[in-house]
This record gives C-alpha cells, structure tokens and sequence, in this order.
C-alpha cells in the first residue's frame, strides 16, 4: 500500500455559486482533512472576483481552495500541477477535466474520475440545445473524454448508470460510491418548526409561507431539466376546484386554504417564466430565491415533503439531503434516484414529465400521515446505513491508497 498524502479536487462551480458537484466536493475535502490528508480544491473562479493570472487560495475547514480566472486551461492546469499532488481527482465531465489530467500524467499523480453523470445527462443542460454544442461535445465525448476514462486509476460511478457507461468507454475499472451526505448537519430535529422564521428574520424582503405553516420544498435550479414545470403543472391540478382533486383533499392538507405551500429555493434561467405561470394560474408557490445553505438543513427537516421531478438525475445530494432529515422525497423513476428513494417506502417514484402522476403522488403523501411518518424514519436510516459521509470517505481513501499497478500511459 502506498499512503496518499496531498489530494486534489477539481471542480468547474464553486461558491458563491453552487451546483450538487459543490457540495460534495466541499464535504469530501472536510472529511479528508480530517482524516489527516492534505487536500486542496482547484477550481474556475466564475463569480469574477480575480483579475490577475495567479490563482488566488482561501482556507477553508481543513483545506485550501485556488481559484483561477477562466479562459485559459494551460493556467488550471499549471496550478493543479503546482501543488505535487499524490492524487487528482476530478468531478465533473466539462472541460475543466481535461486539465486536470494533464496535470496527473505531468507530475505522475494517481487520476481518479467522478463524472457525476453522463452524456445523456447533458441534453438538457441550458445551451445543449443547440446542435453544434451538441456535435461539440458528442466529439469530446467519445476521444478526450474517453482517452481519460481509460486512463485513469479508477472511475468512480455514482449509479449503475454511470457504470454501465464508463464501462462501454472501456474504463480499466470501475468502483461504485455513491454521493454522501452529513447526518450530523442534516437531521429531523434541525429545524423545529423554526425554520421559515430563521430565513424570514435573516432576510426579510424573501418571498416565504406565513407564519409557520406547512410547506413543500423543491430545491434546485429552475429549468425545465429540474421539472420545476412539471411541478407547477401539478400544483394547477391540484388546487383547481373544478379538477380531479377537488373532491378528494382531505381538510388540512391541500393546497390551498389552510393546506401547505410550495416554497421554490433557487433560481435559473426560467424563472421569470416560472412566476409568470404562477401568477397566471394564482398557485400557492412561493419564490426565495437562491438561499443560503446554513438555513437548508432546517428547512429540509420542518418541510412535509421534498420534491424535485427532475427529468434525470445522475445521484442528487437534495434527495439525500431530504431523507436525512427524516423528510420523504418524490422524484423520477430515472438516472440514479431509484437508487435513492424507495418507491412506497421512502417516497414516491414518477415518470418524468408526467404532472397527473406528480399531482397523484403529492397529494397521496399529503393525505397519509402515518406513510409520512413512517417514510421519514426510513429514509433516515437508510442514510445512516448506505450514504453518510463517515461510511464513503474511508472507502474513497482506500481507493487512493490502492492503486492498481497500471500507471498513466
């Protein structure tokens, strides 16, 4: 066994922005700190705050982040390489990899790759929809990326999906670690029933639920691949009083009235659209905005129910996030959330872009609160059991320390 000392990550998004590759960038460089690593993260400084060439650091919880101003990758790749690193690790599938690839193969560190998801997942991505982004990266899909994925030491898939893939890309071995959460930050008992009033003291002009009332929670960024219209379609079904529904919301628990309301925590290139359909159809949603996350544990544990209706989703953090606080989850039966929620037991699982099944769902969850009870204990313990940070950091450490014997060719 040879011990790795110096880790580096490497991401595309860092804060003040924020994406699921973030998150968990940030909580793996914690733990790996804490286990007595040294662990850096190299990544673009999108938010402009560098003007220079050099990448600027920020020490953080144990580890230290450089920043490097986009638009050169020989720059990233330079400050990759500049820290001797025993292991990079990249996250993600953009163009921020290729670099730090380079900068493996140049000083001879180990290269492990997290995709967090792949090609599949980037047609919905804002911009794919134009064909010759698409021809674009099609092309670096199958020769870079591909050349890198059977180079590196180890792809690590976060769902079957991945690993199927990687697998057809001819990935000298593939190791399934799914994306982490921390059940000490994300608990049931974090909120409450505090919640909306610590994010209405710390930022009054948000557009939240009066006073304490019941919620539900979609988190994430508004566009049409999250399913945030097929959301807003349900919603329409639900509090229309002539529709499907009307007849059958139990007292208390529909959404309008005294039932709960929608709290929308993001923001996105539809947004304006989002509110326009809201104030349309006069549904019960309310917009926050982007919020930050030291109010998302309490938010995630006082919410009646978490739903995002992505149309795929590689391994979202949000879902584990949600049954770590004891909250059950609706999501689509595709990418790797069937391998998160547990259709009837954590929540509920709907094909994607299908409002009348979401409607149906939301409002059989709403309706039963012993299965909400009942959901939230188990997805609890099921993060506990399969997906808490304290169980995937030791196994991702002993993937660095356990090379196999190929190097870099």
């Amino acid at each position: 066994m040879s011990r790795v000392r110096r880790i580096v990550h490497v991401c595309k998004v860092w804060y003040p922005r924020i994406t699921g590759v973030t998150v968990h960038v940030d909580q793996l460089a914690r733990r790996m700190a804490g286990e007595g690593r040294e662990v850096h993260v190299v990544t673009y400084d999108l938010a402009g705050n560098i003007s220079g060439d050099a990448p600027a650091a920020e020490h953080r919880s144990g580890y230290v982040v450089h920043s490097v101003r986009p638009g050169n990758r020989k720059r990233f790749r330079d400050a990759i390489a500049a820290l001797r690193p025993d292991a990079v690790h990249a996250h993600g599938i953009w163009e921020h990899v290729f670099p730090a690839f380079q900068a493996a193969r140049q000083t001879g560190a180990r290269f492990f790759l997290t995709a967090h998801g792949t090609w599949q997942f980037l047609y919905d991505t804002p911009g794919m929809e134009r064909p010759g982004r698409r021809l674009l990266y099609r092309i670096y899909y199958h020769s870079i990326w591909r050349w890198m994925v059977r180079n590196a030491h180890a792809m690590i898939a976060l769902n079957k999906v991945e690993e199927t893939a990687h697998g057809r890309l001819g990935a000298r071995r593939i190791v399934r670690i799914p994306n982490g959460v921390c059940a000490r930050e994300f608990h049931p008992k974090a909120g409450g029933g505090t919640a909306l009033a610590r994010l209405r003291a710390a930022h009054p002009e948000m557009d939240l639920p009066p006073g304490d009332a019941p919620f539900l929670l979609f988190a994430g960024s508004l566009q049409r691949q999250k399913g945030i219209f097929t959301l807003l379609e349900a919603l329409a079904l639900l509090v229309d009083p002539e529709g499907p529904f009307s007849a059958s919301l139990p007292s208390g628990v529909g959404l309008s009235g005294a039932g709960p309301s929608v709290l929308i925590a993001g923001d996105g290139p539809d947004s304006d659209r989002c509110r326009a359909i809201v104030r349309e159809k006069g549904l019960p949603v309310h917009f926050a905005g982007r919020v930050h996350r030291e109010f998302m544990p309490a938010l995630m544990a006082d919410a009646a129910l978490f739903v995002l209706p992505s149309l795929e989703e590689p391994f979202a953090t949000v879902y584990l996030e949600a049954l770590a606080s004891g909250t059950p989850c609706i999501g689509t039966d595709s990418g790797g959330t069937p391998e998160i929620i547990d259709h009837g037991r954590t929540g509920r699982l709907i094909p994607p872009e299908h409002p009348v099944l979401l409607a149906e769902a939301i409002y059989a969850i709403l309706s039963d609160e012993e299965f909400r009870l009942r959901a939230g204990e188990a997805g609890r313990r099921k993060v506990l059991d399969r997906f808490d940070w304290s169980r995937l950091t030791p196994r991702l450490l002993a993937l660095y320390d356990h090379p196999p014997s190929e190097r870099l060719s």
